[in-house]
């Protein structure tokens, strides 16, 4: 048997990585040790709730307090 590593920097990579080894009939095994036991959609969520703190798309938790507050409070 031969062992092929590949890394890969972009994880949106990995299914289709995955699609494309299956269909082959190729058996393999992806160790993510950054992410634990995570699945696929909550390490996606994740990495979109970080996009989104970049990209400045995010409320603090006071601001959503006083906006609650101001609702409640009409």
């Amino acid at each position: 048997m031969t062992r092929l590593t590949i890394e890969i920097d972009k994880e949106r990579d990995l299914p289709v990585l995955k699609a494309l080894l299956s269909r082959m009939d190729l058996r393999f095994q992806v160790d993510d040790d950054e992410w634990g036991d995570l699945s696929d959609a909550e390490i996606e969520g994740i990495k979109s709730g970080l996009e989104d703190l970049d990209a400045g798309r995010v409320h603090s938790h006071d601001s959503v307090m006083a906006h609650v507050d101001k609702k409640l409070n009409r």
